[in-house]
């Protein structure tokens, strides 16, 4: 038994134990860490995922960002140029890669804005008075308001919830570019013995499944209401479901970094001669420490589990 002292309730304390506005607040802050620590690995695996495909890294060169002036695609496109630094100096193995590659700056810079966006409607709520009515104790005066209607904050975590599912389909892209292509020099289905091996092939399915779990639960909810209290209640925001499905949408997403991550980390060992950067080489040893190398086929299901137990607790180190 936990021994908790049973709380005493103040007046109207009750209220934040059921408000939908509440709930929302406090959901939202907790997704918003939780996105930030994703967004984080996710540039991990993509940085891994060009290490091993020697992907053309002019992609990141500052110059290219001044020209576009958007803050998030320049924050996104440094962190991977700092992952990426090296003294080696890397030949691309093509002048253009796939857009899943040579679009993650802009696509992890949307996000990047998007949970700017859903911090700051966070922030506002946790320092609102959202109670109806509100009492206004300096002036002696109880007013009706509809300070609790949080349609700022629905919109911010429906906009943050399809940021993520663009994230997603990018990296599930090169979870295919990286199993599915012999284009880059790698070998086929990421088998080191070829032949009729299935290698990561199987996995393939498994993304294709989650990425379409993920964009079903980014379609907007929150226009989805019906008037009620005989025409008083006749709009909402429905934002305690837009918050919920955007964390359901983060666990789910973190499942296809784990997969990125195996894939490009198998890649790297499957690839002669490859040096690479300190911080790369970090993240390999990191995906090591839970899954070993395909040297032959197994179910490879498994072994995504404990990569991305490590990545959803914290235990990851990297």
């Amino acid at each position: 038994m936990a021994r908790l002292v049973p709380v005493s309730l103040a007046p109207k304390d009750g209220l934040s134990l059921i408000n939908a506005s509440a709930v929302s607040t406090g959901s939202g802050a907790l997704a918003v860490a939780d996105v930030l620590s994703a967004l984080a690995q996710q540039q991990q695996a993509g940085a891994l995922t060009m290490e091993a495909l020697r992907a053309n890294r002019t992609i990141l060169d500052p110059r290219l960002q001044a020209a576009r002036p958007a803050a998030g695609h320049q924050q996104a496109a440094k962190g991977l140029r700092d992952l990426l630094a090296s003294d080696e100096k890397q030949t691309p193995t093509t002048l253009q890669d796939p857009l899943s590659i040579r679009c993650m700056p802009s696509i992890h810079g949307a996000l990047i804005e998007a949970i700017g966006q859903a911090k700051c409607a966070v922030e506002i709520e946790l320092n609102a008075a959202a109670d109806n009515p509100l009492v206004l104790g300096d002036d002696g005066m109880v007013l009706s308001t509809g300070n609790f209607h949080t349609a700022s904050l629905a919109l911010a975590f429906e906009t943050l919830g399809l940021a993520i599912a663009q994230c997603a389909a990018a990296s599930a892209a090169r979870f295919i570019q990286l199993t599915g292509s012999t284009r880059n020099g790698l070998p086929k289905y990421l088998s080191p013995v070829g032949g009729a091996s299935a290698g990561f092939v199987p996995l393939q399915k498994t993304v294709a499944a989650i990425l379409a779990s993920i964009r079903h639960k980014a379609n907007p909810v929150m226009l989805d209401f019906l008037p009620v209290s005989e025409g008083v209640e006749d709009h909402a925001t429905q934002t305690p479901l837009a918050v919920s499905k955007c964390a359901e949408m983060i666990v789910l997403w973190r499942r296809l970094i784990a997969f990125e991550l195996m894939a490009a980390a198998q890649a790297v060992d499957l690839r002669e001669g490859l040096t690479l950067a300190p911080a790369t080489g970090v993240i390999h040893a990191a995906v090591r420490a839970h899954v070993s190398s395909l040297r032959e086929d197994r179910p490879l299901g498994a072994d995504a589990e404990p990569l991305y137990a490590a990545l959803a607790s914290g235990a990851w180190r990297a």
